[in-house]
């Protein structure tokens, strides 16, 4: 696995969405590429970030006017 394939399944690792069958070859390259444990642990921290920052709850006045508008759609 090149560090250009590790990268990209790094985020369906992350999010859940990578094939079991492709885990294998991932922890093996990124035990053998310090450069990717870091990228690795970047995007990790990136994404954890983002979904948490992602958990946002509209104000009850928002949500009631989309629903309005769903409603009526």
């Amino acid at each position: 696995m090149t560090c250009e394939d590790a990268h990209l399944n790094m985020h369906d690792y992350i999010s859940g969405e990578l094939a079991s069958e492709h885990h294998k070859n991932l922890m093996d390259h990124m035990d053998e590429c310090p450069n990717c444990q870091e990228y690795f642990r970047q995007t990790q921290h990136i994404q954890t970030t983002m979904r948490d920052f992602m958990q946002y709850e509209a104000p009850f006045e928002l949500q009631t006017a989309v629903s309005s508008i769903l409603a009526n759609a």
